[in-house]
């Protein structure tokens, strides 16, 4: 009987592992979280009858917008495990799309900076989440920032480089996603610190890591989900940086009636339904990093592998007590049988 409650508690023990992990994990499939989006498109009406007769005769003949995202740029934007476009970004496509009419359909391409491209040679109509930079103006119009984050200054553990300011990286090695803003802030303004380009985020954090740069300058939230899901914990803050760029919509600078419907919708999204939209992505749980997550898996399995050897003994006692009762039973037949011959 003892046996029998402790592997009940056993699987009552692993069944609460399983939802722990699953939420620590992957946490989106159990939130059911009610979508905000959907409440502000209720509340929105179309801006068509706002625009010019002009743009309106322009929207009415290009319908089909092309959008160029960073296929992993948390919490801006991102595809899930399903291929779908999301994050902030993708919640203001919603909206636009709500409000304009347009159909906007998502460009996937291996990193920004071919994406970039892209938009550079006007095969891309509009980006969803960019900064405004020098070099991007050249090509692109920008709306007002819907939201603006910290950038950060972060730099591998024991490297002596615990509390740094951008005017300590001058002759440092620094790595920054190619064509990012940060690329383009420092060739714009800090000329002097030497920026090495990377691939993607996580390619620059393990630079870093590795010890190849000094230091990395990127966003907040995208560090640190890049640090959990990598499972890269050389890596420290070290400092902020004074100059945050704010993310707009930026379209591109020969459409112009394309851009005045996208700012005119933008317009109607209030402060206080801007605040809800990015709480939505900056306030909520985020999967674990890889180490974690192989450190879950190894518990699990041993719980499992003792809860199994658990329920063999207590078949095995259950077949030995089975066993005993019939070999008593069998005695006790067989001396009846010969006291009944006697």
């Amino acid at each position: 009987m003892r046996l029998l409650l402790k592997v009940i508690i056993g699987l009552c023990i692993i069944a609460v592992q399983v939802l722990l992990g699953a939420r620590v994990f992957f946490p989106e499939a159990l939130v059911s979280r009610q979508d905000i989006v959907d409440e502000i498109i209720e509340k929105k009406d179309s801006v068509l009858d706002r625009l010019s007769p002009e743009d309106l005769a322009w929207i009415g003949a290009h319908r089909v917008v092309v959008v160029g995202v960073d296929p992993n740029f948390y919490p801006l934007e991102m595809f899930d495990e399903r291929g779908r476009y999301t994050g902030l970004g993708g919640d203001y496509m919603r909206l636009l799309a709500a409000m304009t009419g347009l159909d906007f359909q998502v460009r996937r391409l291996t990193d920004w900076a071919s994406t970039e491209e892209q938009a550079r040679q006007r095969n891309i109509d509009i980006f969803m989440a960019a900064a405004k930079t020098e070099r991007r103006s050249e090509y692109m119009n920008f709306t007002k920032p819907y939201i603006t984050m910290p950038g950060v200054i972060m730099t591998r553990r024991g490297h002596g480089m615990d509390n740094v300011t951008i005017d300590d990286l001058s002759g440092k090695k620094v790595a920054v996603v190619n064509n990012y803003s940060w690329h383009d802030f420092l060739k714009e303004h800090h000329p002097e610190i030497i920026a090495v380009p990377a691939e993607n985020t996580l390619a620059a954090l393990q630079m870093v890591a590795n010890g190849d740069v000094d230091a990395i300058i990127d966003y907040e939230f995208n560090l640190l989900e890049k640090i959990q899901v990598g499972g890269i914990l050389q890596i420290q803050t070290a400092g902020t940086v004074a100059s945050s760029y704010g993310h707009s919509v930026a379209v591109r600078n020969d459409s112009p009636a394309l851009f005045n419907a996208i700012a005119l919708a933008l317009d109607n999204i209030t402060p206080a339904e801007q605040k809800l939209l990015a709480q939505k992505w900056l306030i909520q749980e985020r999967p674990a990093g890889q180490e974690r997550h192989l450190q879950w898996i190894f518990f699990f399995a041993v719980e499992a592998i003792l809860l199994c050897l658990g329920l063999i003994a207590l078949c095995r006692r259950k077949v030995r007590k089975e066993v005993s009762r019939r070999t008593r039973q069998l005695k006790k037949e067989l001396a009846a049988a010969k006291a009944a011959q006697a």
